[in-house]
């Protein structure tokens, strides 16, 4: 081939160029494929020396390597091949010319929260599309974690590592969730607590203590969700979904005017902090919120903004206030507005139901006793655009009966 000069050839058709780097198990090279002609990055991979764990690893591998291979998403790197060279196995992937967050930390120092806000956004994004396919990656730390000069994030070696080194003995500890270091099984949630204990690397300069879970300290978005990715029990912690919903809504805060007192609760007590916080002692997992536009052109007419009211949500109501001491159809768990200003602009439904869904259920679950929650299904109410030009900003977390019947009492405690 002209234009190379090969010294090594990896499975016959990869042609080495040079070293890019290493990884918790091998060295990675540049190399450039004889049948396309593009480079690529080849890692090798140091397997078990016994046969039959040799076997297992290969199988391990491979079928990681073809589930990772099926997921489309623009945050992974995306693996072409796995092959055998010389008895070392290696898996061939796009090249990304990018440094490693460890590798920006060490130069330039840690990140504001400002920059690390949309790394952290990319990267929870990505993990809910392997999560949602199936895909543990099992290695989440600040040398997978790739920063493109375009602002993109890219997380390499997708399920590689865990399926090389199942028992984790090339892995920094710092970065390996409790339970695994306990002998666990490598879980969404513990790619979760790895994802936290990166996002304290990025903020801080250096690795969380082990077994030691962060203090928030009152801050922003990402220390707050740092706290509750780093949970010590996995079921504790927020899915990725829910962790981009927290970015988005905080960003969609940010993004416009917002009043010195910040988010608008109806209820007392309830704070920015247990919207970010997320998961630190909630468990948020449940059925999908329904959303509601209120309006003169929206599902429903909303003529109150707080307390009980009197029918229930749904198409074509109109839904006024009622005596919380008697029958009535839904209450207002929280009303909030990031929004302030009257001119603000409209976001678009599509944020609005975002905001919603990434506050409700932590409103609910912050003001709700546990004995009163049982038979309650939430409700979301976002203004419409023609509502929102009027100065009607606020998104609504209403509950109601799931069958439909009069609530009798608050349900607010």
């Amino acid at each position: 081939m002209t234009g190379f000069s090969p010294t090594r050839m990896i499975g016959g058709r990869y042609v080495v160029l040079g070293s890019i780097g290493s990884t918790s198990v091998g060295a990675v090279w540049r190399a450039a494929d004889r049948v396309t002609g593009l480079q690529v990055a080849v890692a090798e991979l140091h397997l078990p020396s016994d046969p039959d764990e040799r076997r297992l690893a290969r199988e391990r591998l491979l079928r990681v390597a073809r589930a990772a291979g099926r997921l489309r998403h623009a945050g992974f790197i995306a693996i072409h091949d796995v092959v055998t060279d010389d008895d070392v196995d290696h898996v061939v992937t796009e090249l990304v010319e990018a440094p490693t967050l460890a590798e920006r930390v060490a130069s330039d120092g840690p990140l504001d929260e400002r920059s690390a806000a949309p790394m952290a956004r990319q990267l929870a994004a990505a993990l809910h599309a392997a999560h949602s396919a199936g895909i543990v990656h099992g290695d989440i730390s600040p040398r997978t974690v790739l920063l493109g000069p375009d602002g993109k994030v890219h997380l390499a070696g997708v399920g590689v590592a865990d399926a090389a080194d199942p028992l984790r003995t090339t892995r920094d500890p710092a970065y390996v969730a409790p339970e695994l270091r306990a002998g666990g099984q490598a879980t969404t949630e513990s790619d979760l607590w790895a994802f936290g204990a990166t996002l304290h690397f990025a903020l801080l300069g250096r690795p969380p203590a082990e077994d030691v879970v962060p203090e928030s300290g009152g801050g922003g978005v990402l220390p707050n969700l740092v706290v509750g990715l780093m949970q010590p029990a996995a079921r504790d912690r927020p899915a990725a979904r829910q962790v981009v919903g927290a970015l988005d809504a905080a960003r969609l805060a940010g993004a416009a005017p917002v009043r010195t007192r910040g988010w608008m609760w109806a209820v007392g007590g309830v704070v920015l902090g247990l919207l970010i916080g997320l998961a630190a002692g909630f468990a948020l997992a449940g059925p999908r919120i329904e959303t509601f536009g209120y309006g003169p052109d929206g599902d429903v007419r909303l003529g109150a903004t707080s307390g009980c009211l009197d029918a229930t949500a749904a198409g074509g109501v109109v839904l006024g206030s009622a005596d919380c001491a008697g029958p009535h159809g839904a209450e207002i768990v929280a009303s909030l507005d990031p929004f302030g200003e009257r001119d603000a602009r409209f976001p678009g439904r599509d944020a609005l139901v975002r905001l919603a869904a990434s506050a409700c259920e932590p409103a609910f679950h912050a003001v709700v006793e546990p004995p009163r929650r049982a038979d309650l299904e939430l409700v979301a109410l976002v203004p419409t655009e023609a509502a929102f030009d009027t100065g009607e900003h606020a998104v609504h977390c209403v509950v109601q009966a799931a069958d439909g019947s009069a609530l009798t009492g608050a349900k607010v405690g």
